[in-house]
């Protein structure tokens, strides 16, 4: 059972999946964050979208991906990731004061990426999970 229980977006474009990174972190992981009690995943993930990229996510065209554990970065625990896609357009992402980079990574990308993301990565690139447009 994971130890922390996030949502987060799963948006790829042009074959690239959209990773953030927080402050002085070294490593970018999905948009989105912890679940706060009584929230419903899909509406933790609309929050943290609005809160760090600042859009409005539409939630007639966000779908549930699925559910992603793998290492915490950077604490010592295990994430479960709550995984949502979005079928809109995200073209205009800014960071805020907590995001310090917003880019896109190739699905073969390993450096900088924290290490759930990766375990979604794989789980994409060997069709365990399918992201849909």
């Amino acid at each position: 059972m994971a130890d922390i229980h996030c949502a987060a977006l799963v948006y790829i474009k042009d074959e690239q999946l959209l990773l953030v990174r927080v402050r002085e972190l070294e490593k970018y992981y999905l948009p989105g964050g912890k679940i706060e009690a009584g929230e419903e995943p899909m509406a933790a993930a609309i929050r943290e979208v609005y809160e760090e990229l600042g859009v409005v996510l539409d939630p007639s065209l966000v779908r549930y991906l699925g559910c992603v554990e793998g290492p915490a970065y950077p604490q010592d625990a295990t994430v479960s990731l709550e995984c949502f896609t979005y079928d809109g357009s995200l073209e205009e992402v800014a960071s805020n004061n907590e995001i310090t980079g917003i880019r896109y990574f190739d699905l073969v990308e390993s450096d900088h990426i924290a290490p759930a993301v990766l375990v979604l990565i794989e789980q994409l690139n060997n069709k365990e999970l399918v992201y849909e447009k």
